[in-house]
């Protein structure tokens, strides 16, 4: 029997306190959510109340965001995000949450741009250095972290990724599937063989799956609800479910208006496939 779960960024319900969260969640009809404190509560790991949270959310924060640039040209950025990603580490254990998440960053330093050589060896290997330390951390927490790729990033395609669970090699590693990260005006009309790659690379070691949806304007790749664009939802979700007995997927950047269609929309896949 599978267990698909399926969740949601919290922040994307909008702000609120630890119940009122707990509320929009279950109202919408969510299995759980990704959290990220400063976004979803207007809270720090200082001031966050733990047991509150736990008691609103066991079980059900199936990745706890504590994204930063790896490679950001400040060391000082680094180590800042580094420190900060163990402290979301042990927080985990605490409130027996498995997944700490975050991408690889981009030499851009803020915003998160492309640069050619965010795909170099160079950059890579920065990379494999951080996470090598930030996996050390979750092995003394017994949780995991976990990678995700894109395109602009120095993680920029699938077989990077598996590069980077190659070289590290640690049970304690695991990776978020985000297929819109992977996309750009060049090959987003291959994002079925994508997908298909991510899974014959990374199928031992894929835990979440990120949804989003798109449609091309200018030239670009705008984010739109799950249904509405080009995104081959009826072939991905059936590649999904035939793949993963156990895996959580998560809407991330739907906007608010779009959540109740969209969870309709792929819950009415989910539902056909069995």
């Amino acid at each position: 029997m599978s267990n698909i779960r399926i969740g949601v960024r919290a922040h994307d319900m909008g702000q609120m306190d630890i119940e009122s969260l707990k509320n929009a969640m279950d109202a919408y009809g969510f299995d759980g959510i990704q959290l990220v404190l400063k976004k979803a509560l207007d809270e720090t790991l200082e001031t966050v109340d733990r047991e509150r949270l736990k008691s609103a959310f066991d079980g059900k924060v199936m990745l706890l965001g504590a994204y930063f640039n790896m490679i950001h040209p400040d060391t000082n950025e680094v180590l800042k995000g580094v420190e900060n990603f163990k402290k979301h580490l042990e927080l985990a254990r605490e409130l027996n949450i498995s997944y700490v998440g975050t991408e690889t960053g981009s030499l851009m330093g803020s915003p998160w741009g492309y640069d050619p050589l965010n795909h170099s060896d160079e950059s890579f290997e920065k990379v494999v250095l951080v996470t090598e330390e930030l996996i050390q951390k979750a092995k003394d927490e017994n949780v995991f972290v976990a990678i995700e790729g894109a395109w602009n990033h120095t993680i920029y395609s699938p077989k990077r990724l598996k590069e980077l669970t190659d070289r590290i090699q640690s049970p304690n590693l695991k990776v978020i599937v985000d297929l819109y990260n992977f996309l750009n005006i060049d090959n987003h009309q291959n994002h079925l063989e994508i997908l298909r790659s991510s899974i014959d690379l990374l199928k031992n070691k894929i835990v979440i799956f990120h949804l989003k949806d798109y449609i091309v304007e200018s030239q670009k790749l705008k984010q739109v609800g799950l249904g509405k664009g080009l995104m081959q939802y009826k072939k991905i979700i059936p590649m999904i479910l035939k793949e993963f007995t156990h895996v959580d997927l998560i809407f991330e950047g739907v906007e608010q208006q779009d959540l109740k269609s969209s969870l309709e929309f792929i819950k009415s896949i989910i539902e056909g496939e069995k």
